[in-house]
């Protein structure tokens, strides 16, 4: 465990707090060829990839049949399928609110403007995978892509070593009516859905974690394809004060450093009352369940004013408020991924039930991005309609600044619709 105090300054604390988190590894030219190999070769490089990379021999056409998504649906514990549909409703309830319409408006001269919003095609989604089963990423990540209306949900996640995906994240498929299901990890995945294959869809958008091979193929393909952001270790800050229990706040710093891959957990410890029972808290239950908990660090804070300054200059992906009037704190951040009011409102709920979406920015990236959400599988099409009336009141404007800029083509192009044939008017060398 870290100790820390803010009297140091915010910015010192900040860069410490980073400083928790590994530097990634040097993948950029493994990450480039695993990418040209998967462009160049398609499903043999993917067969190759998956056969060196993760042991697994993968068949002709290795999409997961549709039998073994409903089979694996059919063999989830009750529990278990009815807190997935929970989540599920719970999260479309959500990001039905961001839902957005196409609108149309008539500006001043007469011009009809307005947007198409209108889905992608084809999402990729990324659901980690390897040894865990994480059925909780294929409710993040597709129900948005649902609400959006997108028409083909592509869903690549890594093998397990008998074939096919993980059991959960199978069935979740299933709920969720997900069908092109492909058992592929790694960059190898992300190229896949990036380029298409023979059997696997090309993608318009990529969305979802994954490990460090992930989202370096995920940077070096933006542009052929969207994404969502570049994910990072997890994080957590919680603002605490006196009267929350400890034995909560240690439950929380540990639900988050039990990420790890250089997850960071973050108490901030307002008035320093806290700091000794939650150190004493995280050390007890780290021992009883066997975490790590280097992860996690302790701050000294002197008041709320110095909490929010490190707030918005770390901007967590997760932030927590363990305060009495926490929605009276919320009104002055301006970064953070999610934001969770008062002393019951853990992370963990959100990581699954609550509606909101898990999928979230790392690294300070809150400082600019946000939660998946519905837009990222939307376009906006730019609709305008001119009439003769309209077409003449935007003529001489248009061939004003046409003219400044030298465009002897744009002119004529607004004069003519202006007036039939130009009234005459032809464009001299100069384009006057």
């Amino acid at each position: 465990m870290l100790h820390l105090d803010l009297s140091q300054g915010v910015a010192a604390v900040v860069a410490r707090l980073r400083d928790l988190a590994p530097p990634a590894a040097d993948i950029r030219s493994a990450v480039e060829d695993i990418v040209a190999d998967v462009c160049a070769r398609g499903d043999e490089a993917v067969r190759a990839l998956t056969h060196r990379l993760d042991g697994v021999e993968l068949s002709e056409d290795y999409a997961v049949p549709a039998a073994d998504l409903e089979a694996a649906l059919a063999g989830l514990a009750a529990d278990l399928r009815r807190a997935l549909e929970l989540a599920a409703a719970n999260v479309r309830a959500y990001h039905e609110h961001e839902s957005a319409a196409s609108w149309e408006i008539t500006l001043p001269q007469g011009q009809s403007v307005g947007q198409r919003v209108v889905p992608v095609q084809a999402a990729g989604l990324y659901v980690p995978g390897g040894l865990a089963d994480y059925p909780s990423s294929v409710i993040m990540t597709a129900t948005p892509a649902l609400v959006a209306g997108v028409e083909r949900l592509v869903l690549c996640s890594p093998p397990r070593p008998g074939g096919g995906v993980a059991e959960g994240v199978a069935g979740a498929c299933a709920l969720l009516g997900v069908r092109h299901v492909y058992p592929i990890g790694g960059a190898q995945a992300v190229a896949a859905m990036a380029f298409g294959t023979a059997c696997v869809p090309r993608c318009d958008v990529i969305v979802g974690p994954g490990n460090a091979y992930v989202t370096e193929a995920k940077r070096q393909l933006t542009g052929v394809v969207a994404i969502d952001g570049l994910a990072g270790p997890s994080e957590v800050v919680i603002v605490a004060e006196p009267g929350v229990e400890p034995e909560w706040l240690a439950a929380d710093l540990l639900a988050q450093a039990e990420h790890g891959a250089g997850a960071m957990a973050v108490l901030v410890d307002v008035g320093g009352a806290l700091t000794a029972p939650v150190g004493a808290a995280v050390e007890d239950l780290a021992g009883r369940w066997g975490l790590p908990h280097d992860q996690v660090a302790l701050v000294h804070c002197r008041d709320r004013a110095t909490a929010l300054e490190l707030i918005d200059a770390f901007a967590p992906e997760h932030l927590e408020l363990h305060v009495d009037d926490a929605r009276e704190l919320l009104a002055g951040v301006h970064n953070a991924g999610a934001v969770f009011l008062g002393p019951r409102a853990a992370t963990a709920f959100a990581d699954y039930v609550a509606g909101t979406n898990h999928v979230l920015p790392t690294g300070g990236a809150a400082r600019f991005g946000q939660g998946l959400s519905v837009t990222d599988f939307q376009k906006r099409i730019a609709v305008v309609e001119i009439d003769a009336a309209a077409a003449a009141a935007l003529a001489p404007p248009t061939v004003a600044i046409a003219e400044e800029e030298g465009l002897v083509a744009h002119a004529w192009s607004a004069r003519v619709r202006a007036g039939g044939s130009g009234g005459g008017w032809r464009p001299s060398a100069d384009g006057r």
